[in-house]
């Protein structure tokens, strides 16, 4: 019944073209079990959860970055907090120092659940982090490799007919991931190792701004191989979308010129990986991606970085000049990834099941909601505190000189057109064809959802 007491869990979405539609779908599992949903923007739902009148639910975050004030925070307003994180891929084969480094120290003590992809992740995570009872971290897999499963391909029947209206011959889709392709946000990145999130070593330090210089001169080597791209009749349309976190305007300014060479960042990049003819990358979770949506893919191994040790680049054709991408091109489609010989691999950092990771997750925080509550966006306070703490942070990062090491990139790279009611209806109905959702939007970019058998 609408406006009963229900279990609440409260989703923000930082990047929505990597998260919308996995956490719409999670959204989905946890109504159908009778918990309200709240899915929006980071600053919807902070708004929502800074307000509310009651102390219960589950906040669950994409990950580290957090302070621990905003750890603590959180955890007055609600029962529980919970952590999938978004950027622990199932590409990373990781020694212990991008986990560890997701968290500020002291943050793990006001999380109640911690979700990874895979095994090796949870029992990488279980190794290295403190603060935090292994029993409550879990590998239950991600809703997002949920969605990559050719079983929900239709969803994007519309989009991809889009896309073949835009671009009617076949094309390659490069999914970039330098991170650093300008020299500002190489500064910057670098800058911001010292001065954001948790404190690292100077061994830390110096090895990611290694890292980080490292993408940018590769990202320079990769411009200057375009123009060839570009004069090979052999070879098709080239798409480059751009990361989130890239500077979009530095890639339009260097593509501009090109006949056969676009920059494309609309929607999410699930349709584009299955319109393409092929997919390239650097050793990004798109190879993967990729792989389980039974489409081909290689690796640009010139321009990864040297002892690129990912998942992705041990599964990938690896291509090195011009003539190994035309013989590549002109190859069979690969094996069906259950049928390959990396298939173990990709199950030592994937929890492939039968059941839904999104279902196991939603099962799962239904424990930590606390008591039923009346709907949180019908029962706020009048004052709104996250405005006012909004504020003060800005002034704070204006007196000490921060936006010297943050990257003000256009709000469109992560939210693009940001969290609409239509949309999320379209989708669920097109996941969900016999299921009725009650969804409204209470303010802009946060949607309610609900389901009532």
């Amino acid at each position: 019944m609408k406006n009963s007491r229900k279990k609440e869990v409260y989703i923000p979405i930082e990047i929505k073209p990597r998260e919308f539609i996995s956490q719409l779908l999670l959204s989905a599992e946890l109504a159908k079990i009778g918990i309200r949903v709240y899915l929006g923007s980071k600053k919807s739902i902070d708004d929502l959860v800074d307000n509310k009148k009651n102390n219960q639910g589950v906040y669950l975050y994409k990950g580290g970055g957090g302070t621990i004030n905003k750890f603590k925070n959180i955890s007055k307003m609600v029962n529980s907090i919970a952590v999938l994180d978004q950027e622990i891929s199932p590409a990373i084969i990781d020694s212990g120092l991008a986990i560890k480094n997701r968290f500020v120290k002291g943050c793990l003590k006001y999380v109640s659940r911690l979700y990874y992809v895979g095994p090796a992740a949870k029992k990488k995570a279980i190794e290295v982090l403190e603060d935090i009872d292994p029993s409550k971290i879990k590998g239950y897999g991600w809703p997002r490799v949920d969605i990559w499963q050719p079983s929900l391909h239709h969803i994007w029947s519309n989009q991809i007919k889009d896309i073949k209206k835009l671009f009617p011959q076949p094309f390659i889709l490069f999914t970039s991931d330098f991170g650093c392709n300008s020299e500002k946000l190489l500064e910057q990145r670098c800058l911001a190792l010292k001065k954001r999130g948790r404190k690292k070593t100077k061994e830390d330090i110096r090895s990611f701004e290694n890292l980080f210089k490292d993408n940018y001169k590769k990202y320079l080597e990769f411009l200057e191989f375009l123009p060839i791209i570009d004069a090979e009749e052999d070879i098709p349309t080239l798409i480059i979308r751009p990361h989130p976190a890239e500077d979009h305007s530095s890639w339009e300014e260097q593509v501009k010129n090109f006949s056969k060479i676009h920059l494309v960042y609309q929607g999410d990049v699930s349709p584009w990986i299955l319109s393409a003819e092929a997919v390239l990358h650097r050793g990004c979770t798109s190879a993967i991606e990729a792989a389980i949506s039974r489409k081909k893919f290689a690796m640009l191994s010139n321009f990864s970085i040297k002892k690129n040790n990912t998942v992705s680049s041990i599964i990938s054709p690896k291509i090195d000049n011009l003539d190994s991408l035309k013989n590549w091109l002109n190859q069979n489609n690969q094996e069906k990834i259950e049928e390959s010989n990396f298939y173990g691999l990709l199950k030592d950092h994937i929890n492939f099941s039968n059941q839904k990771a999104a279902s196991k997750i939603a099962q799962d925080l239904s424990s930590l909601t606390g008591i039923q509550v009346l709907p949180s966006d019908l029962n706020i306070n009048k004052s709104n505190k996250s405005s006012l703490k909004m504020f003060l942070g800005k002034l704070k990062n204006k007196i000490l000189n921060k936006k010297d090491y943050v990257a003000k990139l256009p709000k469109k790279n992560k939210m693009q057109d940001g969290i609409k009611m239509q949309e999320c209806k379209y989708f669920l109905d097109l996941i969900y064809p016999d299921l009725i959702f009650s969804i409204d939007d209470p303010k802009k970019d946060l949607i309610k959802i609900e389901f009532d058998n």
